[in-house]
Protein backbone atom coordinates (compact mmCIF):
# COMPACT_ATOMS: atom_id res chain seq x y z
CA UNK A 1 0.00 0.00 0.00
CA UNK A 2 1.52 3.48 -1.32
CA UNK A 3 1.63 6.17 1.70
CA UNK A 4 0.12 9.53 -0.08
CA UNK A 5 1.50 13.31 1.13
CA UNK A 6 -1.49 15.09 -0.68
CA UNK A 7 -0.94 18.99 -0.15
CA UNK A 8 -2.93 21.56 1.47
CA UNK A 9 -5.83 23.16 -0.09
CA UNK A 10 -4.23 26.62 0.20
CA UNK A 11 -0.99 28.26 0.35
CA UNK A 12 -2.77 31.07 2.63
CA UNK A 13 -3.21 30.51 6.01
CA UNK A 14 -5.44 33.23 6.83
CA UNK A 15 -5.92 37.13 6.05
CA UNK A 16 -4.83 40.05 7.58
CA UNK A 17 -6.36 43.62 6.84
CA UNK A 18 -7.21 41.93 3.33
CA UNK A 19 -4.11 41.15 3.21
CA UNK A 20 -3.00 37.26 2.29
CA UNK A 21 -0.49 35.66 4.84
CA UNK A 22 1.09 32.75 3.29
CA UNK A 23 2.07 29.23 5.00
CA UNK A 24 5.48 29.87 3.56
CA UNK A 25 6.04 32.90 5.62
CA UNK A 26 4.69 31.50 8.48
CA UNK A 27 7.02 28.47 8.67
CA UNK A 28 9.91 30.64 7.40
CA UNK A 29 9.40 33.22 10.18
CA UNK A 30 9.11 29.98 12.98
CA UNK A 31 12.45 28.64 11.92
CA UNK A 32 14.06 31.70 12.23
CA UNK A 33 12.56 32.28 15.82
CA UNK A 34 13.77 28.79 17.12
CA UNK A 35 17.22 28.88 15.77
CA UNK A 36 17.60 32.27 17.21
CA UNK A 37 15.83 30.99 20.18
CA UNK A 38 18.16 28.21 20.43
CA UNK A 39 20.82 30.00 19.53
CA UNK A 40 20.84 31.97 22.34
CA UNK A 41 20.61 28.99 24.73
CA UNK A 42 23.67 27.59 23.25
CA UNK A 43 25.58 31.02 23.95
CA UNK A 44 24.10 31.72 27.62
CA UNK A 45 25.38 28.19 28.43
CA UNK A 46 28.62 28.56 26.64
CA UNK A 47 29.14 32.49 27.71
CA UNK A 48 26.82 34.35 29.72
CA UNK A 49 23.80 36.12 29.62
CA UNK A 50 25.40 39.31 28.46
CA UNK A 51 26.72 37.88 25.20
CA UNK A 52 23.92 35.90 24.59
CA UNK A 53 21.55 39.04 24.36
CA UNK A 54 24.34 40.69 22.41
CA UNK A 55 23.41 38.07 19.73
CA UNK A 56 19.60 38.24 20.20
CA UNK A 57 20.55 42.21 19.41
CA UNK A 58 22.59 41.50 16.67
CA UNK A 59 20.16 38.93 15.01
CA UNK A 60 18.00 40.99 12.97
CA UNK A 61 20.80 42.26 10.59
CA UNK A 62 21.82 38.58 10.53
CA UNK A 63 18.15 37.57 9.58
CA UNK A 64 18.13 40.11 6.81
CA UNK A 65 21.85 39.85 5.45
CA UNK A 66 20.74 35.93 5.45
CA UNK A 67 17.69 36.73 3.59
CA UNK A 68 19.29 39.26 1.14
CA UNK A 69 22.62 36.68 0.70
CA UNK A 70 19.35 33.60 0.03
CA UNK A 71 17.25 35.90 -2.27
CA UNK A 72 20.36 37.03 -4.02
CA UNK A 73 21.66 33.49 -4.93
CA UNK A 74 17.91 32.47 -5.96
CA UNK A 75 17.44 35.37 -8.29
CA UNK A 76 20.76 35.09 -10.06
CA UNK A 77 20.33 31.94 -10.67
CA UNK A 78 16.72 32.41 -12.15
CA UNK A 79 18.06 35.28 -13.57
CA UNK A 80 16.28 34.91 -16.97
CA UNK A 81 12.84 34.74 -15.42
CA UNK A 82 13.62 37.78 -12.98
CA UNK A 83 14.88 40.04 -15.82
CA UNK A 84 11.82 40.04 -17.22
CA UNK A 85 9.58 40.28 -14.17
CA UNK A 86 11.73 42.64 -11.41
CA UNK A 87 8.70 43.20 -9.48
CA UNK A 88 8.73 39.66 -8.70
CA UNK A 89 12.17 39.51 -6.91
CA UNK A 90 11.00 40.87 -3.90
CA UNK A 91 7.95 38.81 -3.76
CA UNK A 92 9.96 36.39 -1.22
CA UNK A 93 6.35 34.88 0.18
CA UNK A 94 6.30 33.12 -2.87
CA UNK A 95 8.78 31.12 -2.58
CA UNK A 96 12.58 31.24 -3.74
CA UNK A 97 15.60 31.25 -1.93
CA UNK A 98 18.88 29.52 -1.74
CA UNK A 99 20.26 28.49 1.57
CA UNK A 100 23.84 28.61 0.14
CA UNK A 101 23.09 32.23 -0.44
CA UNK A 102 21.47 32.60 3.53
CA UNK A 103 24.53 30.80 4.85
CA UNK A 104 27.13 32.36 3.24
CA UNK A 105 25.58 35.86 3.72
CA UNK A 106 25.33 35.17 7.36
CA UNK A 107 28.70 33.61 8.00
CA UNK A 108 30.20 36.64 6.75
CA UNK A 109 27.73 38.71 8.53
CA UNK A 110 28.34 37.20 11.60
CA UNK A 111 32.20 36.94 11.35
CA UNK A 112 32.57 40.94 10.58
CA UNK A 113 30.31 41.48 14.17
CA UNK A 114 32.27 38.95 16.09
CA UNK A 115 35.79 40.58 15.27
CA UNK A 116 34.62 43.49 17.16
CA UNK A 117 35.00 41.50 20.44
CA UNK A 118 37.53 38.92 21.83
CA UNK A 119 34.94 35.47 21.33
CA UNK A 120 36.85 32.26 19.76
CA UNK A 121 34.85 33.05 16.44
CA UNK A 122 34.88 28.93 15.50
CA UNK A 123 33.49 28.14 19.09
CA UNK A 124 31.25 30.84 18.33
CA UNK A 125 30.35 29.25 14.83
CA UNK A 126 29.93 26.14 16.35
CA UNK A 127 27.13 26.75 18.49
CA UNK A 128 25.45 28.73 15.86
CA UNK A 129 25.90 26.22 13.43
CA UNK A 130 24.03 23.33 15.38
CA UNK A 131 20.81 25.45 14.87
CA UNK A 132 21.12 25.51 11.46
CA UNK A 133 20.09 22.28 10.55
CA UNK A 134 16.78 22.46 12.68
CA UNK A 135 15.90 25.64 10.92
CA UNK A 136 16.59 23.95 7.24
CA UNK A 137 14.25 20.81 9.06
CA UNK A 138 11.42 23.27 9.18
CA UNK A 139 11.83 26.04 6.82
CA UNK A 140 11.49 22.94 4.15
CA UNK A 141 7.96 22.17 4.83
CA UNK A 142 7.42 25.79 3.39
CA UNK A 143 8.14 23.99 0.23
CA UNK A 144 5.20 21.44 1.01
CA UNK A 145 3.01 24.61 1.44
CA UNK A 146 3.97 25.91 -1.66
CA UNK A 147 3.97 23.01 -3.83
CA UNK A 148 7.51 23.85 -5.06
CA UNK A 149 10.87 21.64 -4.50
CA UNK A 150 9.54 17.97 -5.40
CA UNK A 151 11.05 15.36 -6.88
CA UNK A 152 10.95 13.70 -9.96
CA UNK A 153 7.68 11.46 -10.48
CA UNK A 154 7.70 7.65 -8.26
CA UNK A 155 6.16 5.05 -7.76
CA UNK A 156 6.67 3.29 -4.46
CA UNK A 157 5.94 3.22 -0.88
CA UNK A 158 5.74 7.39 0.05
CA UNK A 159 4.75 9.84 -3.06
CA UNK A 160 3.56 13.24 -3.48
CA UNK A 161 0.48 14.28 -5.20
CA UNK A 162 1.14 17.83 -6.76
CA UNK A 163 -1.60 19.31 -8.66
CA UNK A 164 -2.02 19.88 -11.81
CA UNK A 165 -1.45 23.43 -12.03
CA UNK A 166 2.09 22.92 -10.19
CA UNK A 167 3.46 20.27 -12.00
CA UNK A 168 5.97 20.80 -14.86
CA UNK A 169 5.03 20.94 -18.29
CA UNK A 170 6.16 17.87 -19.92
CA UNK A 171 4.74 16.44 -16.87
CA UNK A 172 0.98 16.84 -16.69
CA UNK A 173 -0.30 14.19 -16.68
CA UNK A 174 1.63 13.02 -13.72
CA UNK A 175 0.20 13.06 -10.80
CA UNK A 176 3.27 11.56 -8.09
CA UNK A 177 6.72 12.60 -7.03
CA UNK A 178 9.20 11.81 -5.16
CA UNK A 179 8.84 14.52 -1.88
CA UNK A 180 12.14 15.44 -1.90
CA UNK A 181 11.39 18.25 0.89
CA UNK A 182 10.69 15.53 2.94
CA UNK A 183 13.92 13.65 2.42
CA UNK A 184 15.68 16.19 3.04
CA UNK A 185 13.85 18.10 6.15
CA UNK A 186 14.20 14.47 8.12
CA UNK A 187 18.11 14.94 7.15
CA UNK A 188 18.94 17.80 8.33
CA UNK A 189 16.62 16.62 11.88
CA UNK A 190 19.30 13.87 11.77
CA UNK A 191 21.87 16.08 11.13
CA UNK A 192 20.56 18.47 14.30
CA UNK A 193 20.36 15.79 16.40
CA UNK A 194 24.04 14.51 15.59
CA UNK A 195 25.57 18.12 16.48
CA UNK A 196 23.73 19.15 19.37
CA UNK A 197 24.97 15.31 20.77
CA UNK A 198 28.46 15.94 19.99
CA UNK A 199 28.03 19.23 21.43
CA UNK A 200 26.77 18.03 24.84
CA UNK A 201 28.91 14.96 25.15
CA UNK A 202 32.44 15.47 23.56
CA UNK A 203 32.98 19.30 25.19
CA UNK A 204 37.10 19.19 24.72
CA UNK A 205 36.53 18.92 20.81
CA UNK A 206 38.70 21.50 18.71
CA UNK A 207 36.68 24.93 18.15
CA UNK A 208 35.45 24.45 14.63
CA UNK A 209 35.00 20.66 14.61
CA UNK A 210 30.78 21.51 14.54
CA UNK A 211 30.64 23.86 12.26
CA UNK A 212 32.81 22.09 9.52
CA UNK A 213 30.76 18.96 10.33
CA UNK A 214 27.52 21.09 9.46
CA UNK A 215 28.83 21.91 6.57
CA UNK A 216 30.44 18.82 5.17
CA UNK A 217 27.54 16.80 6.25
CA UNK A 218 24.73 19.38 4.53
CA UNK A 219 27.16 19.60 1.57
CA UNK A 220 26.69 15.36 0.73
CA UNK A 221 22.98 15.63 1.78
CA UNK A 222 22.14 18.76 -0.57
CA UNK A 223 24.18 16.42 -3.43
CA UNK A 224 22.15 13.33 -2.74
CA UNK A 225 18.84 15.53 -2.64
CA UNK A 226 19.50 17.01 -5.92
CA UNK A 227 19.19 13.86 -7.54
CA UNK A 228 15.88 13.51 -6.98
CA UNK A 229 14.44 17.50 -7.94
CA UNK A 230 13.81 18.94 -11.07
CA UNK A 231 13.72 22.64 -10.07
CA UNK A 232 17.82 22.99 -10.23
CA UNK A 233 17.48 26.77 -11.33
CA UNK A 234 20.98 26.93 -12.74
CA UNK A 235 23.48 23.98 -14.62
CA UNK A 236 27.36 23.91 -14.60
CA UNK A 237 28.59 21.35 -17.66
CA UNK A 238 24.74 19.82 -17.02
CA UNK A 239 25.19 19.37 -13.49
CA UNK A 240 23.21 21.80 -10.80
CA UNK A 241 25.11 24.45 -9.52
CA UNK A 242 23.92 23.18 -5.98
CA UNK A 243 25.87 20.07 -6.18
CA UNK A 244 28.87 22.17 -7.45
CA UNK A 245 28.80 24.44 -4.34
CA UNK A 246 28.10 21.29 -2.67
CA UNK A 247 31.14 19.55 -3.57
CA UNK A 248 33.03 23.12 -3.47
CA UNK A 249 31.63 23.15 0.49
CA UNK A 250 32.70 19.74 1.47
CA UNK A 251 36.34 20.55 -0.16
CA UNK A 252 36.15 23.91 2.17
CA UNK A 253 35.48 22.03 4.99
CA UNK A 254 37.80 18.98 4.85
CA UNK A 255 40.47 22.17 4.27
CA UNK A 256 38.98 23.68 7.74
CA UNK A 257 39.23 19.99 9.19
CA UNK A 258 42.52 19.69 8.14
CA UNK A 259 43.55 23.78 9.34
CA UNK A 260 42.16 23.08 12.91
CA UNK A 261 43.45 19.71 13.41
CA UNK A 262 46.66 19.75 12.01
CA UNK A 263 47.97 23.44 11.12
CA UNK A 264 46.79 25.68 14.16
CA UNK A 265 46.43 24.87 17.41
CA UNK A 266 43.39 25.94 19.04
CA UNK A 267 42.24 25.46 22.17
CA UNK A 268 39.40 23.57 23.12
Amino acid sequence: MNLIIHPPKSNIAFDLFNHPVYWYGIILTTAIAIGILLSFILIKIEYDAKKADEFVDFSPVLIVSSLIGARLFYVLGSFEYYKNNLKEILFINHGGISIYGAIIFGIITLYIHLKKYKYNILRYFDLVSITLPLCQAIGRWGNYFNQEAYGKPINSFLQLYVDYKFRYPEYKDVSFYAPAFLYESILNLILFILLITIHIKFKNIKAGTIFFLYLFSYGIIRIFIEQFRMDSIAFLNQIPIAQVISLVVIILSILGFIYIYKIKKFEP
